[in-house]
């Protein structure tokens, strides 16, 4: 969906980007070669192709930090496809609310093949590490809640990546509510014995495990395997809802 978009160029919003698309012209190698047809001022034009240019350029460097600081947060969405070789679905536990004063408890990082999950007193440092090799992240309520923290307990974590927060997504298609209730509408069902976890009941677990309780731990992984691994799942949803919505099947 990036090199069908024109709503990150300076100037250019949802009503010029379809009016360019009503034009028989879907993509930036497309406005290159025909935009003559285009229906806009000469000026306006030849501003378009420099910026798509640099579009073209950045899409073949990779250069993630680009389509970031570029695109509005709520349509990062459209990179999913093209940087789903470097996306991480990521998800965390804490002790509370607090960034400053509760703590990071687990991380959870799947890749889309692997989970990779990160324990506080275990393995917790090897974090940084693992986060240089994204250039995506896909979270729910991440913006508010995840991101924040992390950046609080991590500061030499480079953060500065492309960022589908779902909670937003799935709100602009008409879903509300915690990850849990979204899930279980569009389908997704967890196993019995996370039917009863949430956020409230994850610090439970925690302390328990922090006084002996190995099982508690366990559950707690598991609860945070699910968590990041359904993740994918929504996003996948997400992605061809959303693009339904924005491109009105013009674009496949």
């Amino acid at each position: 969906m990036l090199r069908n978009s024109f709503v990150h160029i300076p100037g250019i919003g949802k009503n010029t980007e379809e009016q360019i698309w009503k034009n028989d012209v879907y993509s930036w190698e497309e406005f290159l070669e025909n935009k003559n047809k285009v229906r806009l001022s000469k000026g306006k034009k030849e501003m378009i192709a420099y910026n798509v240019q640099k579009s073209m350029e950045a899409y073949e460097k990779k250069d993630h930090r680009f389509f970031h600081n570029n695109f509005p947060n709520n349509l990062h969405w459209r990179a999913y496809k093209d940087f789903k070789d470097k996306c991480c679905f990521l998800d965390i536990e804490t002790t509370g609310l607090d960034k400053h004063n509760d703590e990071v408890t687990v991380i959870g990082i799947y890749d889309g093949k692997e989970s990779k999950i990160f324990i506080q007193g275990k393995n917790m440092d090897e974090f940084e590490e693992e986060m240089q090799k994204y250039s995506l992240i896909v979270s729910f309520n991440g913006r508010c809640f995840d991101i924040p923290f992390l950046k609080n307990k991590f500061p030499n974590v480079d953060f500065d990546k492309l960022h589908i927060d779902l909670r937003f997504a799935m709100r602009e298609l008409g879903f509300a509510g915690g990850l849990k209730r979204i899930e279980q509408e569009i389908g997704i069902v967890r196993d019995d014995d996370l039917q009863e976890v949430d956020g409230f009941e994850a610090v439970r677990l925690w302390y328990k495990y922090k006084r002996g309780d190995e099982e508690a731990l366990d559950l707690l992984v598991k609860y945070n395997k699910a968590d990041i691994e359904n993740l994918k799942v929504m996003m996948e949803f997400a992605f061809e809802k959303l693009k339904q919505k924005d491109f009105h099947e013009v674009i496949t």
